[in-house]
């Protein structure tokens, strides 16, 4: 009899304390945000240039595009090829090839190009 309390006693410990579970949702799924609110060139739009297109379209530029300076890639933007390339829509090449830019990264490109492209 003492046994069997004694393992019934220690179930309803095991059990309160399994159910006692912190989680801090921070560490678990990290703390990463996509601002789309104001994107701007230095802030939002170059760093992602420089990570993801710098290594072909510098100053001498793959395939006739350099993307180098805001004046480039604001003529890409305004012209609608850096929607189509970074979105790998059909009748543009995809870019960066073999791989796809983040859909965090094509929302703030597509909110920058809707806000007129702001520095």
């Amino acid at each position: 009899m003492k046994t069997t309390k004694c393992i019934g006693l220690i179930f309803i410990v095991l059990l309160i304390f399994s159910g006692c579970y912190y989680d801090n949702k921070a560490e678990t799924y990290g703390t990463s945000v996509c601002d789309t609110l104001n994107p701007t060139y230095a802030a939002t739009i170059e760093p992602m240039i420089k990570r993801n297109c710098i290594g072909c379209h510098g100053s001498v530029g793959s395939g006739g595009v350099s993307l180098n300076s805001y004046e480039l890639v604001k003529s890409e933007a305004s012209s609608g090829r850096l929607e189509g390339v970074t979105n790998q829509l059909q009748s543009y090449y995809s870019m960066p090839p073999g791989t796809k830019m983040s859909n965090c990264e094509l929302n703030q490109i597509a909110k920058w190009v809707r806000l007129g492209m702001p520095r």
